[in-house]
Order: C-alpha cells, then structure tokens, then sequence
C-alpha cells in the first residue's frame, strides 16, 4: 500500500461519489480505478468497495439518522466504532487511532486520504439518504483543509433505479420512491452547503454514453491529462430494461416525476403504463425473497468466504 511520504508538499484529494443504490456508483468508482491515480480501499467488510464511514460516523457521534429499505442503517454506536477502527487500520500504515470519537471521525478520514494518495475515491450510496451524514462530509472538508474534495452527485432516472432495486433485492418501489426523493433533496441542500463548485452533477445516463467527456472534471481534479482507461466499459444495456418487463405495473408519484424532470430527466422517459398482475405480483415476489434471501445469503458466505474483499484488494 502506497502512503503519504513525510514532507511530501503534494496537497492530497478525496473524490467522494454520492448516489442512491442502483444508481452506477460501482460502474463510476471501477471505471476511475482504471486510472491508478485515483485509488479506493482494498479492505472492507461490505460489497463494492463501500465503507459507510459516515453512516458509521454518525452513529458514532450520535446524530440522528432515517431508517433505510432492508438495511442494517442505523447501525449500533459500538458496532459502528468497531467498524470504523478495523477500516482505518486495515487501510493505513502506521497511524494510530486517537480515542476521542470526533478525532477519530476526521482524522482518521484524513489518514486513510494520505494511504491513498495521490487520490482517494469513495463511494457508499447510504451516505446520499442520512443529512447527518453529509453535514460530516461538509465538516470534514473544513477541518482537513490540507486535502482538496470533490464530490460526485450521481443520479439515475428513477424508474431504472427502482426497478434495478426491485430486480436485486424486491424492494417495494413506493418507499423506494420516497427514499430516492430524500436523497436528492439531500443532495440539492449539500450543494447549497458546500457550494457548486466542489461538486460534479453527473446523470448516470450522460456517464455510460461519453464517460470521457462527463467525467472531464474528475480526471482534471485529480490531475490526470490523459486518462488510461478502457471507455468499453460503460455501457448502455441497463436503460429502461423496466419497459421491458409488462409485469412491472408500478408508476412513480406527480412529486417524483416533477423533481427528476427538474434533474433532466424527460417524463416520456419515466412513464410507465399499470399492469393489471402488479398489484399480485410485488407481495408475492416480495415474500418470495424474504424466504429465500438468507438461505442464499448463508450458501454465498459459505461457498465464496473471500466475497467481502475489494476488487482492487489484489
């Protein structure tokens, strides 16, 4: 693992992606890891390369968070400053964890930014949906003022997103709907916050057609000139495969389909015609995933015990 050297003059930076799940942040983190500048954690206990530091942050400090669709967000205060103690030593060399909770919060951020260098990249989409959790990262890049921070608002058009959450875990599009809202109001009010020049509005749509030319900005932070990387990795196979599928009867909200048009997003885009079956078909797939989802869950923990490792933990 590469850290900081001492005396190194070299301001480091932090790209941190912000989205609801669904959205394409692993597709964003994977394609900007193809650039070695730009270098996420190889060790954590969850999928993707997501640490939830600051869902764990702020249980830690005991601020308030939502609950979130079939998650273990909040997570238990103790719990929480386990997690962030092995993330922060499995990460770094040679840093020593400072007792005092805040310390540990953003210093220890700090620490796994100077591991990283010269680019750390993050991403947890629980972060986006807990205003707790964003007011951290504002407070963070405040106080470590020796680190430059750029943030990546990224969005997908809901109707994808819900129906891209409904695929993989059957979650119930209606409070998916309301949590997607949540979060990019949350992000509206974060850019407000921080200001608009530190962070990168991204649609997930605009990324797979030219990520060269979305992701400009990113590479430029993070002083790339000439990215080296595969642009055949993004593609475009995963848009409106809802429409597809004449079972999927659900249809967003006026107040949803409002505020992604505000977001760019065209209403024809977003229609969907009500399925007859719909209202049989979601419980019932629904139930049929909660039967079924801890048998599969015990069989993958079995059978593939080094799952929970990073791709770039190699």
């Amino acid at each position: 693992m590469r850290c900081s050297v001492p005396g190194d003059s070299v301001k480091k930076k932090c790209v941190i992606i912000l989205s609801e799940k669904s959205s394409g942040s692993s597709a964003c983190l994977n394609f900007l890891c193809q650039e070695t500048t730009l270098r996420a954690v190889a060790h954590t206990r969850h999928y993707e390369n997501e640490t939830l530091y600051w869902v764990k942050a702020a249980s830690l400090l005991g601020l308030p968070q939502e609950n979130m669709i079939d998650s273990e967000v909040p997570i238990p205060r103790k719990q929480a400053r386990r997690d962030l103690e092995a993330l922060i030593r499995d990460n770094t060399s040679g840093y020593t964890l400072p007792q005092d909770d805040e310390a540990l919060v953003h210093d220890g951020w700090r620490a796994l930014c100077e591991a990283h260098a010269p680019c750390f990249l993050e991403k947890s989409p629980h972060h986006l949906c807990q205003w707790s959790a964003l007011e951290l990262i504002a407070a963070t890049m405040e106080r470590n003022r020796d680190v430059d921070f750029l943030l990546i608002g990224l969005v997908r058009n809901p109707m994808d997103t819900i129906y891209s959450q409904f695929d993989r875990w059957r979650h119930t599009p209606s409070a998916m709907e309301k949590q997607w809202l949540t979060a990019y109001r949350n992000l509206q009010r974060l850019e407000a916050l921080v200001g608009p020049e530190r962070i990168v509005k991204l649609r997930y749509e605009d990324m797979v057609r030219d990520p060269q030319q979305h992701l400009r900005r990113v590479f430029e932070f993070c002083g790339v000139t000439n990215p080296q990387i595969d642009t055949a990795y993004l593609h475009t196979d995963s848009l409106q495969r809802w429409k597809d599928k004449s079972w999927f009867g659900f249809c967003l909200s006026e107040e949803a389909m409002n505020f992604a048009e505000d977001l760019g997003y065209e209403r024809s885009h977003m229609e969907n015609t009500p399925a007859s079956v719909w209202p049989y078909t979601q419980p019932a797939l629904r139930l049929q995933y909660k039967l079924i989802y801890p048998l599969k869950k015990l069989y993958r923990r079995v059978k593939y015990p080094e799952k929970r490792r990073s791709l770039f933990g190699r």
